[in-house]
């Protein structure tokens, strides 16, 4: 009796150290999956900026894409990764020229197809990638640009054979766009943009992707609000430092 009542403390010591010791783990594995995940924002990030978007860009395609995967019922771990990997989607954008992508005016049919390259530019950056998030990265940047119908590039895929994140990914970037103030431009009202996403369906867009999109309509509206009242801010504080500045 005596042996187990020494035995019993030593245990109870060995089981806090392993708790101890998880816990440390647990917050280092933390830690790297934050800097990995920032760094993944930050590369995806070079190359809105040579496209002249902002970072809210792709912090609403990564919300946008997330709600619909939610509409869809997909797993928590397929909606993390998505969210993290459809940042980006166009990454490829890096190794386009900037003469070309920055081009002001039309562009000669040479230069859209120099440009339509940057999905397989895109998807050529992850290719032989073992990360999960970068393997996701690779399809949509490979499938973005892909149409329900067929009539999509680079691949001419149809229907299911354009995979799934690449189909979820295509909506959420053309509704970005399409509320979002371009240069040649202006933002559609949200509800002007719902429709029109409706009334791409089966010929851009999957029905089924957009069933789903609709389904998070009001989480999506929301997302919508808070990025156009930031950036409406951060242009009426930049407005106000310039002429702050001149006087």
């Amino acid at each position: 009796m005596a042996t187990k009542n020494r035995i019993r403390p030593k245990y109870f010591e060995y089981q806090e150290k392993i708790k101890k010791t998880y816990q440390k783990l647990k917050e280092v594995y933390e830690e790297i999956k934050q800097s990995y995940t920032e760094i993944v924002f930050r590369f995806a990030l070079m190359a809105e900026y040579k496209d002249e978007a902002t970072g809210t860009h792709l912090v609403r395609i990564a919300d946008y894409s997330t709600e619909i995967a939610k509409g869809l019922n997909l797993s928590k771990k397929d909606r993390y990764y998505l969210r993290y990997a459809s940042p980006m989607h166009d990454i490829g954008k890096l190794i386009v020229p900037d003469n070309i992508l920055k081009k002001e005016g039309g562009l000669t049919p040479e230069e859209r197809e120099i440009i339509k390259k940057h999905t397989t530019l895109g998807a050529d950056i992850f290719k032989g990638s073992r990360s999960p998030i970068l393997k996701v990265a690779r399809v949509i940047a490979l499938t973005h640009h892909e149409r329900y119908d067929g009539t999509g590039y680079p691949q001419g895929l149809k229907g299911k054979q354009i995979p799934l994140f690449g189909r979820i990914v295509a909506l959420a970037d053309v509704f970005d766009a399409l509320t979002t103030k371009r240069p040649y431009k202006e933002p559609y009202p949200f509800e002007d943009a719902i429709l029109m996403v409706k009334q791409e369906a089966k010929r851009h867009f999957d029905p089924d992707i957009v069933r789903a999109f609709l389904r998070r309509k009001k989480n999506i509206k929301k997302i919508w609000q808070a990025t156009k009242d930031i950036e409406s801010f951060i242009a009426e504080y930049s407005f106000g430092n310039e002429k702050g500045q001149g006087s």
